[in-house]
């Protein structure tokens, strides 16, 4: 019993130095700091209150809960060819005493080094991406430019569910390494990996694993040629499931230079490849198969000197491509909402709104899908799964402006695109989509010392469709974004916020099943409004340390259904700490 005392007063007083010397490092011997101690922390306190023309006398009006967390992470290099790391996580829910509500898990554990200096390998979690087409997490809907003010709750959400870049989270082995070759390819980089993302029920549910790699040629004069295949498939000899998914997807990326002067650079850019979905029956019978190619291609222009960069290429998806890897959303809109799901006397499903895409947790998942996901078209309908969106043909325009004094930056998209088939009749919907988005750093113009930032995003998306009137398609949505950050005293600033959503007209959103086949064109109709409105301040303690607190007001206005209007009131405040 006492030893048992004793390492846990020596585990408690190693957590709280943590706390207190942020970046500590724990060695056994300090000149090889062979054992690093790092990891990250967070308090959450938050209140939301229910209010508007809805009659809800079932909800409570106001929710209260919160949270802290620890998440300590042990690095080990035994040798300069071998790293160890592992994450464990202390969690307590606001409210939780004397141990009650206190949760420990294993967040992360891998394993990485270098054999013979040559050959790299990862063992345990990783992150992994490929191409837009074959692996990759594209971003979620509801932001353009999200203001700073709002930031803080998306990285949570990012940091909860693995979010880096756009890459997925795995579980499993990957290796690569390089060679210098010849002179018409310089060098060439091997990729592979093979990871399992779900276990089997040992019932119905079999183990899925995805497996795949990347070749990558490169000439400096050239440019680039890079091979990418990436499969997912169910083990049918685990548990007792009798049928399983076989998805294939490769493709070819090239990014060759047409053109590489100093002041002018023309790279001629694309991609191409094809996939394949079955599903395979334990007596190796198939019940399904499908396949289907897409084609990217483009130029892409840069004016260093003028600080501009210009792409435009010519997309076609077809109907039946599919990649789970790809298209896989990270916003299950079919899941539950943890903030007031179903609101008013009749307990009516409450639609995801802003609010709930910029801080519900239980909307988000880095999960994959066996078919294609439910999606808002109010939020997204051009590509509602980025650029692999399938049944879509069309071209699109990239660009990116920045001033000398990096004062102000530019983006520029337009989509004009349109189906290849038509979904329960033979007329075709046609998309058009314009988003800008710019960030000023007037604090470089103005000469002033401290910083002043303004953030604008814009979204402007329609959808339309002929025919008779049932046929007919006429939606049209605008999102908007503003945001201003400005530094009042050294490290504390404040943080204003606006997000507008409007959306009015018809849509008819495909019903998929597991074999990606249209079962039903429901219809879909929007008349509404949403605006949430932010405003607080932030303090920085030093980099990766900061303290906010924020007051957000949102609203949700049906012009079809005014009785149930209703508003969100929430305040919070975070504490956030990287050591």
């Amino acid at each position: 019993m006492k030893k048992y005392t004793s390492f846990s007063l020596k585990f408690y007083l190693s957590c709280l130095a943590c706390l207190l010397v942020p970046g500590l490092i724990f060695a056994q011997e300090e000149e090889t700091q062979k054992l690093n101690f790092n990891g990250y922390g967070r308090a959450l306190l938050q209140n939301i209150q229910l209010e508007g023309a809805v009659t809800d006398s079932t909800s409570a009006s106001r929710l209260t809960d919160g949270e802290t967390l620890l998440d300590f992470q042990l690095n080990f290099t035994p040798n300069k060819s071998t790293e160890v790391q592992s994450t464990l996580r202390l969690r307590n829910e606001f409210g939780g005493f004397f141990g009650g509500g206190i949760s420990v898990e294993v967040r992360e554990l891998f394993a990485k080094g270098v054999i013979a200096e040559v050959l790299r390998y990862h063992v345990g979690d990783m992150d992994l991406a490929l191409s837009p087409y074959t692996l990759y997490n594209f971003e979620e809907e509801g932001s353009v430019n999200n203001p700073s003010i709002f930031e803080a709750q998306k990285e949570v959400l990012y940091y909860e569910n693995f979010y880096q870049d756009n890459m997925r989270r795995y579980q499993g082995a990957k290796i690569d390494f390089a060679l210098a070759l010849g002179q018409v390819i310089e060098e060439a980089r091997v990729q592979a990996f093979i990871t399992r993302t779900r276990g089997t029920d040992f019932f119905t549910v079999p183990s899925r694993f995805v497996g795949g790699g990347r070749l990558n040629l490169m000439n400096e004069t050239v440019g680039t040629l890079t091979g990418n295949l990436v499969h997912t498939f169910d083990d049918l000899n685990s548990g007792n499931a009798n049928s399983g998914m076989r998805n294939t997807v490769y493709s070819l990326e090239a990014a060759l230079n047409l053109l590489n002067k100093d002041k002018l650079k023309v790279k001629l850019v694309g991609e191409a490849g094809r996939s394949s979905l079955s599903f395979l029956e334990t007596d190796s019978v198939l019940t399904f198969d499908k396949s289907d190619g897409f084609l990217e291609a483009g130029l892409h222009i840069e004016l260093p000197e003028q600080g501009l960069s210009l792409t435009a290429s010519f997309r076609d998806v077809g109907p039946d491509f599919f990649s789970t890897t790809a298209q896989s959303k990270r916003v299950d809109f079919d899941r539950s909402k943890v903030y007031y799901n179903r609101i008013g006397n009749d307990r009516q499903l409450r639609p995801t709104t802003l609010y709930d895409l910029g801080r519900d947790r239980g909307l988000y998942t880095y999960q994959l899908n066996d078919y294609l996901m439910a999606y808002d078209p109010r939020l997204s309908n051009t590509q509602p799964y980025g650029q692999a969106t399938p049944n879509r043909r069309g071209l699109w325009l990239n660009a990116q402006y920045e001033t000398p004094n990096e004062g102000l930056e530019v983006g520029l998209d337009v989509g004009l695109m349109g189906e290849i088939r038509g979904q329960g009749t033979f007329e075709l919907k046609s998309f058009s989509l314009a988003r800008l988005s710019a960030d000023a750093h007037l604090a470089k113009w103005l000469d002033w010392q401290k910083e002043l930032d303004v953030s604008l995003g814009y979204q402007m998306e329609k959808t339309e469709r002929g025919g008779v009137a049932v046929e007919q398609i006429d939606l049209s949505s605008h999102l908007l974004d503003v945001g201003i950050e400005a530094e009042l005293f050294n490290n504390f600033e404040l943080l204003l916020g606006l997000k507008t959503l409007s959306a009015v007209g018809n849509e008819y959103l495909p019903v998929i099943n597991r074999f990606n086949t249209v079962e039903d064109f429901p219809q879909f109709s929007a008349n509404d409004s949403e605006q949430l409105l932010g405003a607080g301040f932030r303090y920085t303690f030093k980099e990766g340390i900061y303290l906010t607190a924020q007051l957000q007001r949102f609203s949700f206005e049906n012009a079809d259904d005014p009785t149930n209007a209703f508003r969100f009131n929430h305040g919070f405040i975070l504490y956030v700490m990287e050591f």
